[in-house]
């Protein structure tokens, strides 16, 4: 799974998503690409500790800007070769599990720093 973080008024991230079609079509990619939107769920892009779009996260993969084509491909058939060895399906629900399980242990960080 990827996350493509966007921005209503954001050109750039129009630029990486025909990027992303054309890389998509000719890799034969089976990955699913999810966009969020950050001016509508900011907080998934807080959880995910984005302050740049486009952003591309996946699992411990991350890029930001608009890469150069031979960085996207890297990008991808690194998640590719890691989506192999997991097996974990992910769904929209799963992103959002993610995301409370991140805040979640983000909340319990601070907690401890507070009384320490």
């Amino acid at each position: 799974m990827i996350l493509l973080f966007t921005s209503d008024n954001c050109a750039w991230c129009d630029v990486l998503k025909k990027m992303l079609e054309e890389e998509s079509e000719e890799l034969g990619l089976l990955e699913s690409i999810y966009e969020v939107n950050v001016d509508h769920h900011h907080h998934i892009a807080e959880a995910y500790s984005i302050l740049v779009v486009p952003t591309l996260v996946s699992a411990m993969h991350k890029i930001s800007g608009v890469p150069t084509a031979d960085d996207l491909r890297s990008f991808i058939l690194q998640v590719n070769a890691g989506a192999r060895t997991t097996f974990k399906k992910h769904t929209p629900r799963s992103v959002l599990r993610e995301v409370r399980e991140i805040q979640s242990f983000n909340d319990e960080e601070e907690h401890i720093v507070r009384n320490a």
